[in-house]
């Protein structure tokens, strides 16, 4: 009886060993050559079967073909060697599935949105496993608790299994608060590879500018183009079929002109990223110009390192540096309307206004007024004009015939002749200047004595409290009901997908957003129909469509959020700040 208890208990001493010496053996690995493979394979990403190879792996390679599509596209970096016998780790592997979603974007924004605090895991490793527990559906658990292990059979199924979820769909959506106002971000499904890529080198206003460029690289040996983006005229060199070919030729570029590889293709795709700042209560944004910086135009970054605010985003349309139609600061009209387009302004405690953009500004005395007819510019033979400091210095001096008035909060001082000639206007004054019959208008005002006081008075009552404005068009959404007017904007401009800036309100906050665009793989940018839709999913009831493209920018403490399209800011006349400038 005692030997067969004896002969029991070594029985399960033995098994217990065996069955932790079995569990200690590792699971058979997988080769990164094998995860590239079921990566693509799951994704369906179109396979490359160009002439050109550039991979480090034989042809031989059962890998190669999806070594050589992951180079093409760029998942794989050019010069960097893939090895695709090595053993693939978790963490590799969910790298590489985010970026062949075209998720790359995503990666380095959540590295600076949120803190890091994963030690042990590589730096540059960190926002993947970051966006994989904050993404829905959520990477598989075993890649986020244990993502430094090699990649196993089952580890590899359980991502399969993921990435055809994610063909289906995945989302990013996270707000991050600040003192000032919230920022929320959220990218919507998976991307689509660009069919091709192209160089960008640099944007103008004007055709001649860009045709010069284009031939001085054409010149070079380079295959340079003109593009007309409706409102730009932007030079890329390209296209080509893969990425790196287009890296290659990026080396010939001349470093001043700080080329940058980007997507130039066409193809549809339902990937979408756009970002918001809502404004909190009794928060009021405010809008500098980059004259009141020292300079014609500037990047909106480089305004926002001399005002350090919380957020910041880009404005209204403009060309050749000035801005086209109504902007209003601390209730002083810069530039005049433009037509009956469509507006946004508040009030000093952040109160949202909408309507029409349409005004005229007025010198007002007591119950007499006399109409301002130039902003900004020099008044006519018999009239009146307004300069203001955020404008910039005057171009010139005025006309010798002109008569010329310093105002500050309603006191009124003419300026002698040496004075007159002085182009620049005084911070916290405006300067009035009259010719003809504008000097004896100003004159029968001034015998009555100060105070004279500029008003705006606007066609659109709902106008009225505004002390900053500035117009865009069209109005989308109004109280709730579709909008259709397409108040002058071409059907290309409305029914093209395009990157676009919007601002509205769900009767609560006012949401300035910025929606990505022209680039399959992050965000195809949304038609002004497509952008009624997103505002209405977002609970907005009122909806004004503002300057898009390359001007469509967003920024959150100090960082750039969006993907802008060529990878270069493109420096504006202003720009809307969230957050005291004190």
């Amino acid at each position: 009886m005692a030997r067969k208890k004896t002969t029991t208990a070594l029985w399960c001493i033995s098994s217990i060993i065996f069955l932790l010496i079995f569990q200690a053996i590792p699971a058979e690995a997988i080769s990164r050559g094998i995860m590239a493979e079921a990566i693509i394979e799951s994704l369906a990403i179109p396979r490359w079967t160009g002439e050109e190879h550039f991979s480090d792996v034989p042809e031989n390679h059962p890998a190669f073909p999806a070594v050589e599509t992951a180079r093409a596209y760029g998942i794989i970096f050019p010069g960097e060697r893939f090895h695709p016998d090595l053993e693939a780790t978790r963490m590799e592997a969910l790298l590489f599935a985010f970026k062949a979603m075209g998720w790359s974007h995503e990666a380095r924004l959540i590295n600076f949105l949120v803190p890091k605090n994963n030690p042990q895991t590589p730096e540059y490793m960190i926002p993947y496993l970051t966006l994989g527990k904050a993404c829905t559906p959520c990477a598989p658990e075993v890649f986020l608790s244990d993502p430094l292990e090699n990649l196993n059979p089952q580890d590899l199924q359980e991502l399969k299994d993921w990435l055809i979820q994610c063909r289906r769909s995945i989302s990013w959506d996270q707000t991050f608060h600040g003192e000032y106002a919230s920022l929320r971000v959220c990218r919507e499904k998976i991307g689509t590879p660009p069919s091709s890529w192209a160089i960008f080198i640099k944007e103008f206003q004007d055709k001649e500018n860009a045709l010069s460029l284009q031939k001085n690289l054409s010149e070079q040996g380079l295959s340079a183009f003109m593009a007309n983006t409706e409102c730009a005229y932007a030079v890329y060199v390209g296209p080509y079929t893969n990425y790196v070919k287009a890296w290659e030729v990026l080396a010939r570029i001349p470093a001043d002109l700080a080329g940058q590889v980007v997507p130039y293709s066409e193809q549809g795709g339902n990937a979408l990223f756009w970002a918001a700042i809502q404004i909190k209560d009794e928060q009021s944004p405010f809008i500098v110009t980059a004259h009141s910086l020292g300079k014609y135009i500037l990047p909106l970054s480089q305004m926002n390192k001399e005002l350090k605010a919380e957020g910041a985003i880009n404005g209204g349309f403009f060309t050749k540096g000035k801005p086209i139609g109504t902007l209003l600061i601390n209730g002083i009209p810069l530039f005049p309307s433009y037509e009956r387009r469509s507006a946004v302004g508040w009030t000093a405690k952040g109160k949202a206004l909408f309507g029409s953009g349409e005004f005229r500004a007025v010198l007002r005395k007591n119950d007499r007024i006399a109409p301002i007819g130039s902003l900004n510019t020099f008044p006519s033979q018999n009239g009146l004009a307004l300069f203001s400091p955020e404008a910039g210095a005057l171009p010139r001096p005025l006309q010798s015939d002109a008569e010329a008035f310093l105002l500050q909060q309603g006191a009124v001082k003419k300026l002698n002749r040496g004075d007159k000639a002085r182009r620049i206007v005084p911070e916290g004054h405006v300067l009035l200047a009259a010719r003809g019959y504008g000097i004896q208008i100003v004159n029968s005002l001034l015998e009555h004595g100060n105070p004279l006081s500029i008003e705006v008075q606007w066609r659109d009552s709902a106008m009225r409290e505004a002390i900053f404005a500035l117009q865009g068009g069209p109005m989308l959404l109004l109280d709730g009901q579709l909008q259709t007017k397409n108040e002058g904007f071409s059907k290309g401009f409305r029914e093209r997908r395009h990157p676009r800036t919007l601002v509205g309100t769900d009767g609560k906050a006012l949401w300035w957003i910025v929606v990505d665009g022209r680039d399959p793989w992050h965000s195809n940018g949304v038609t002004l129909m497509e952008a009624s839709q997103l505002a209405h999913n977002l609970g907005l009831s009122t909806v004004l469509n503002l300057d898009g493209g390359g001007s469509s920018q967003l920024l959150w403490k100090g960082e750039i959020v969006n993907a802008i399209p060529g990878g270069k800011e493109r420096p504006l006349p202003y720009g809307i700040f969230f957050g005291s400038r004190e």
